[in-house]
């Protein structure tokens, strides 16, 4: 798994910068750092000479453009060397102080970034084509060191394109925890106006996944009863096996009372967070990236191992909030665990306190954590969510007294007028609790 992790850095980690003042970033990190300056038209991104090694031997720089389509290539020059990238004019403009560079017949083959799903196309071959060596600038009468693009007036359209500083090796993708947390920003951007211009998806599968979401619930938990516990002396579903069949609604059982649960709403967030994130997430990789970086198998894989993170963040949402509503409080705070898997509700069973068991609280922060650093995972509503369920959940168990059952004299009543059970009644609940 950590080789596969390692991988997605790799391949999709370069540091970006967006929206740099007329037109010219100013580089964030050392030049061996792999980064990437977004832009639009001319301009492109610059360093101070003065932190170059020029004498001597000097230092290479590792260098790309890339773009988001293969324009013409009449329409533009690129430039690597002396001079800064300010590209407004009139009055915010460096003069081009080096020459054009020579430019290849064809674009090369696109690439797949996998965690934004953007496809971009290099212009030069991997090798010497993408490298610089400063002892070339020993003569420079600028301040700084640029790659940039101008733009001519026979472009009909916008010229979409990003400069690339750093070495592809593992050595140079280095993030700070702050940027690793901005992923995704960086994410929403790329989708919208910087590269795919799609900013719609978002708000899209955010109303999609919460009517998918609330039709599931209301069709399987009973809708608002999706956001209670049981509190009872069994499991609600061998209950409601014992009184009236498999089909019994569970707001209706006797001896068991439903109270209302912070986590509940925590766990339905973080589910509705990581299924947005993964269905926007597949809309742009299949209309957008994936079809024109096809032949990137590189990338492919590493765009299935993200998809398969973000899947293991769902089930990391959706089985704790399966469990607490599976099983009461008086059942996991006293259960001793018993090696067996032939039983529903003990040892490894699907329904077995085991599983319930506050102790699992690490397991939610720690999940919370991963998604942080998860290249956007959950678009920060999942791995807050997550981990502040973990936290109520410790909370809970340390600080919060177990609650004894409710008393109950019957299972089953001889008529609803004289009921003597635990269960909620009809009046009481909110709407839509009316489904088997």
């Amino acid at each position: 798994m950590w080789t596969l992790w390692a991988a997605v850095v790799v391949v999709s980690g370069h540091v970006p910068q967006y929206d740099c003042e007329h037109g010219c970033c100013h580089a964030k990190h050392h030049h061996e750092t792999s980064q990437v300056s977004y832009q639009k038209n001319s301009g492109g991104v610059e360093l101070d000479i003065d932190d170059l090694v020029i004498d001597g031997e000097g230092e290479i720089i590792d260098f790309d453009f890339v773009f988001k389509k293969e324009y013409p290539m009449s329409t533009y020059s690129l430039f690597v060397g002396c001079g800064g990238c300010a590209s407004r004019l009139p009055d915010h403009y460096d003069p081009v102080l080096t020459l054009p560079l020579a430019m290849p017949e064809n674009y090369q083959d696109p690439k797949l970034e996998s965690f934004t799903q953007t496809a971009y196309y290099p212009i030069f071959p991997e090798g010497d084509a993408r490298k610089f060596n400063t002892t070339v600038l020993q003569n420079c009468s600028s301040r700084h060191f640029s790659l940039r693009l101008v733009k001519y007036d026979n472009a009909t359209e916008d010229i979409v394109w990003g400069a690339v500083l750093g070495c592809p090796e593992f050595r140079c993708e280095r993030f700070t925890a702050l940027e690793l947390m901005s992923f995704p920003i960086y994410v929403i951007r790329n989708h919208g106006p910087t590269w795919n211009n799609a900013s719609w998806t978002l708000g899209f599968y955010a109303v999609l996944m919460a009517a998918i979401l609330w039709f599931v619930l209301w069709w399987w938990w009973g809708g608002w009863l999706a956001f209670y516990v049981p509190r009872g002396p069994s499991f609600p579903r061998q209950i409601a096996t014992m009184q009236d069949g498999s089909a019994a609604h569970w707001a209706t059982l006797k001896c068991i009372v439903w109270e209302p649960s912070g986590r509940c709403v925590l766990y339905c967030f973080a589910t509705w967070a990581i299924l947005v994130d993964l269905f926007e997430s597949l809309h742009h990789y299949c209309f957008y990236a994936g079809p024109e970086a096809a032949r990137d198998g590189m990338g492919q894989r590493i765009f299935a191992f993200l998809v398969a993170m973000k899947l293991f963040f769902f089930f990391g949402a959706t089985l704790p909030w399966f469990w607490i509503r599976e099983v009461p409080e008086s059942k996991w705070r006293n259960f001793r665990f018993h090696c067996r898997c032939d039983d529903r509700f003990d040892g490894l069973g699907v329904s077995s306190p085991f599983w319930a068991h506050a102790g699992w609280w690490i397991f939610d922060v720690g999940i919370g954590f991963l998604a942080f650093m998860g290249y956007g995972s959950g678009f920060y509503v999942y791995p807050l969510a997550i981990t502040l369920a973990g936290l109520l959940r410790a909370w809970h168990w340390c600080v919060v007294p177990a609650k004894p059952p409710p008393p109950c004299d019957t299972f089953v009543a001889i008529d609803e007028a004289t009921d003597t059970g635990c269960a909620m009644v009809v009046g009481e609940l909110p709407p839509l609790l009316n489904i088997k």
